[in-house]
């Protein structure tokens, strides 16, 4: 028998900006109370770490956030540079620094995580990569939607050599408003490697009133993230699976992790690691908003 279980992809984000991110896998039953986490590493911001138990949506339960945990996060530096996170006394199983503590991360460095949770170890490691600084965005109609919507275009250089991958968090008032599966914007460079990216639309807003993100008078912002091949093609199979509904689409299958766990045991998430470029900020005045086709 197959059941539909939530997957928090983001659940950190989930937590701290009120964002939706969630990820439907088709699971059979005894993949339910598996481990699953949640980790990121940034040249911005220290890391965090969301650790908890899936379970059946149907339940009517809240995830349950881990408690007392042990986890590092080092790099492959000689000698290492570690940290140890604590537990968020308000929210089980997130783990940050300590509050006096700043650890961020660095280009060209690879990094482990280690889990240590009721006698079980959970293991990643991802590579961060840099990223090319943002030129600017533009904020149009979009053509996608018949000109009734508001696009997010980013104009930027995209550097010779292939095996680039980016992700793009677009951020309106500063909360997150592209988390959900829908509306991932990700990329490699095969059909871009070496160009200026003039203009490539990586969100197009709701055009219905009630159903739209960006309004008249916010302030729009994009992250520029690199991102590892391995989560590249992660978020890549979170659209096939979204797709799935669909008319021909591929059959539904777990998205491998790149955690392992040392009783062998299945773990869902993912742990990645990020250099970040920030776009300029551009408010919705009555000229942008005019533009829009009725």
């Amino acid at each position: 028998m197959k059941r539909t279980i939530h997957i928090l992809s983001g659940t950190a984000l989930l937590l701290l900006n009120s964002c939706k991110d969630v990820v439907e896998i088709n699971m059979s039953d005894e993949d339910v109370n598996l481990y699953a986490v949640e980790a990121k590493i940034t040249t911005r911001d220290n890391p965090f770490v969301y650790v908890y138990k899936t379970q059946v949506v149907s339940s009517g339960e809240n995830y349950k956030g881990i408690r007392g945990a042990a986890i590092t996060i080092s790099d492959d530096s000689t000698p290492q540079k570690t940290i140890q996170l604590v537990e968020n006394p308000e929210t089980p199983g997130l783990y940050n620094p300590d509050e006096n503590t700043v650890y961020k991360g660095e280009t060209g460095k690879i990094y482990t995580i280690t889990i240590s949770t009721n006698g079980t170890v959970l293991t990643a490691t991802d590579s961060l990569t840099k990223t090319e600084t943002i030129d600017s965005i533009q904020i149009r109609p979009s053509l996608r939607e018949e000109y009734r919507a508001l696009g997010v275009f980013i104009y930027g250089k995209e550097p010779a050599g292939l095996g680039n991958y980016y992700k793009w968090d677009v951020y309106s008032n500063r909360k997150l408003i592209n988390a959900g599966s829908g509306a991932l914007a990700i990329l490699n460079d095969k059909l871009i490697n070496g160009n200026y990216i003039g203009g490539y639309e990586i969100y197009t807003d709701a055009y219905r009133q009630d159903k739209r993100k960006i309004h008249l008078g916010d302030s729009v912002q994009i992250k520029q993230t690199s991102i590892s091949k391995f989560a590249y093609n992660y978020y890549y199979q979170i659209q096939i699976q979204k797709s799935n509904n669909e008319m021909y689409s591929v059959p539904p299958a777990n998205i491998k992790s790149n955690f392992t766990a040392s009783d062998g045991s299945t773990v869902v998430g993912l742990f990645t690691a990020h250099d970040v470029s920030s776009s300029n900020t551009v408010i919705i005045d009555e000229h942008i908003e005019s533009q829009l086709k009725n």
